[in-house]
């Protein structure tokens, strides 16, 4: 027995040693930092791999790389086509509630507005990733870099691209060709056409359908979307920018009402002599998920493109 406490002893004392050494590697690596330059030029000194992360408005970039916020404003919450992916996820508000925010702990704040860095900063490292300066690839690979997920970026990235010439191959006879398609969008007393930011990344980017020659002019002009993303234009326009097919997005149930844009619009000789609208090539959508670009929105918006244009 004294044989066997001689070795055991010493054994339990070198298990004791390295559990700490393990603990203490944990504890190192979960305490790394890097440097990130954010959209504003700032260096920010982020963990190496940010763990409790409160954003403004990535909630939909952070879920398609695999890692929920524990706190997003409430305007990012306020959506249908997340549904169960962001439950547990804490309402911050909008505008942002710094008490809420400071009670979550995070290790990292991602916001897209500059305004908020000055309080959020006091919480906790906060850098700016710029929704207008970016598409939505390029949000994602942003997003991806401050998570230290780019490989989940890239791969995410490519996996949409695939799908979406899966749908294009659904689509051959439906929109030929030759034929051009516009994107509207009515508010309650505005009427603009897109380009292929937003609702024109669907159509336009993804799908590589055509677009009027106007606003084909424009994109080439534009590529990266830096002057043109939309328009405001008058009603009696319409009829310059329409083409083969018609998509309008009604932002709100204003704009259908006696009086809204699109009630207006629906109701006039300019658009009832439409080609499009004569044909039945006509497709109304509403904003979720089709006005929301982001990842995952415009992923579900795929899903629903082959039975809004074959319907």
């Amino acid at each position: 027995m004294k044989q066997l406490k001689k070795f055991l002893i010493p054994f339990i004392l070198l298990l004791f040693v390295l559990s700490g050494c393990d603990q203490n590697n944990q504890t190192d690596g979960a305490s790394e930092t890097r440097i990130y330059t954010d959209s504003t030029g700032v260096e920010v000194e982020i963990p190496q791999q940010p763990d409790r992360v409160v954003t403004t408005y990535y909630l939909d970039a952070m879920l398609a790389l695999g890692q929920k916020p524990i706190g997003v404003a409430s305007h990012v919450l306020d959506n249908e086509y997340l549904k169960e992916q962001q439950e547990g996820v804490i309402d911050i508000g909008h505008p942002v509630n710094v008490e809420k925010v400071l009670e979550l702990n995070p290790d990292l704040i991602i916001t897209s507005s500059p305004d908020e860095v000055q309080q959020l900063s006091k919480i906790a490292p906060t850098v700016v990733i710029d929704f207008s300066a970016l598409d939505v690839y390029g949000q994602l690979t942003e997003v991806g870099k401050v998570l230290n997920r780019e490989e989940e970026a890239e791969n995410w990235i490519a996996d949409y691209k695939q799908k979406a010439q899966e749908v294009q191959n659904q689509l051959e006879g439906v929109i030929e060709q030759d034929e051009t398609v516009s994107i509207f969008m009515t508010y309650k007393d505005i009427l603009r056409v897109y380009g292929g930011r937003n609702i024109g990344h669907i159509f336009y980017r993804s799908l590589d359908l055509t677009p009027p020659p106007y606003v084909q002019e424009k994109i080439e002009d534009d590529p990266e979307f830096v002057e043109f993303n939309t328009e405001e234009i008058s009603m009696e326009k319409i009829p310059e920018l329409a083409g083969d097919h018609i998509v309008i997005l009604n932002y709100g149930p204003e704009t259908t009402e006696e009086g809204g844009m699109f009630h207006d619009i629906e109701r006039s000789a300019l658009w009832q002599n439409l080609d499009a609208v004569q044909s039945e090539n006509l497709y109304v959508i509403q904003e979720d998920p089709w006005f929301i670009y982001s990842p995952l929105a415009s992923e579900k918006s795929l899903e629903l493109v082959v039975d809004l244009l074959t319907k």
